[in-house]
């Protein structure tokens, strides 16, 4: 018996996922353009990003960046859920080609993955209750501050204030959710998840983004090691857009003035890395 075929019949699939993905997927853009099909992971609890609408429709920015990413590439497109937690798994494990799920590139995860140029930026911040007294990290001694498992957030609030208290939740709603009930203190993570989070509540009036940027970083595109004509391909249709003014149509349908998150451009203070 093969070696692949004795590790799937005694359920260590999962546990040689990533080897095996390396290998057989060396080229992926290869294997895409031969399949005719590439399947993104994407968040479904990131307002403005990624969220499922009334339709049971998974929609977003970053939705709109991967759509139009398979539409150059000349290929259909799978949607795959994803978690802060599963993402980088599921993309080892060759079950998704590249994750387009507000993922901030950083050097840990660079060391498991690679990674696009940036194709947004945001800071991370903390949002209270209006009434919390809660005004910046100092204030945060002994209170609790929740965001999703995996997220660089906690690091960055611990590293301001080391005697917060840091609690992890399944998704952003979840984190969200428990500060509503008086179960945290705050919600730490992006600023651009944040707005998204307030805008979409019943009463955004009652919560306010508070302190200086923690810190803060691109999101970029996640793909496996070592797979250079990938992720340059990628690369190279994330600049077109940006020169081609689609990344700016995106831009304003999602998070611009107008939307739910309603954002000038130059409040991000975002501008893609392009090359001659």
């Amino acid at each position: 018996m093969r070696r692949r075929d004795l590790v799937a019949g005694t359920g260590l699939l999962l546990l040689a996922g990533p080897a095996l993905a390396q290998t057989s997927l060396a080229n992926t853009l290869e294997e895409v353009k031969k399949r005719g099909l590439v399947r993104v992971g994407v968040r479904q609890d990131v307002p403005g990003f990624g969220i499922v609408d009334e339709k049971g429709a998974t929609v977003g920015f970053d939705v709109d960046i991967a759509t139009e990413l398979a539409k150059r590439l000349g290929v259909k497109i799978e949607l795959v859920p994803v978690t802060a937690a599963t993402r980088i798994p599921l993309l080892q494990q060759g079950r998704i080609e590249m994750i387009v799920g507000t993922l901030t590139h950083y050097r840990e995860r660079d060391k498991v993955i690679d990674f696009t140029i940036g194709y947004f930026w945001t800071g991370q911040k903390l949002m209270v209750k209006k009434d919390s007294g809660i005004k910046s990290a100092a204030d945060m001694t002994g209170k609790r501050a929740g965001t999703t498992v995996g997220a660089l957030a906690l690091k960055n609030l611990a590293a301001a204030q080391p005697k917060a208290i840091g609690q992890t939740f399944e998704g952003y709603p979840e984190a969200f959710l428990a500060m509503q009930r008086g179960l945290i203190d705050a919600v730490v993570a992006d600023i651009i998840i944040l707005a998204g989070l307030r805008a979409n509540s019943p009463s955004p009036d009652d919560y306010v983004i508070v302190g200086d940027s923690l810190g803060g970083g691109d999101y970029a595109i996640g793909v496996r090691e070592n797979d250079s004509k990938w992720r340059d391909a990628l690369n190279f249709d994330l600049q077109d857009m940006w020169k081609d003014g689609t990344w700016d149509k995106i831009y304003a349908k999602w998070i611009g003035p107008g939307s739910k998150l309603n954002l000038e451009k130059s409040e991000i203070g975002f501008k893609m890395e392009i090359w001659e």
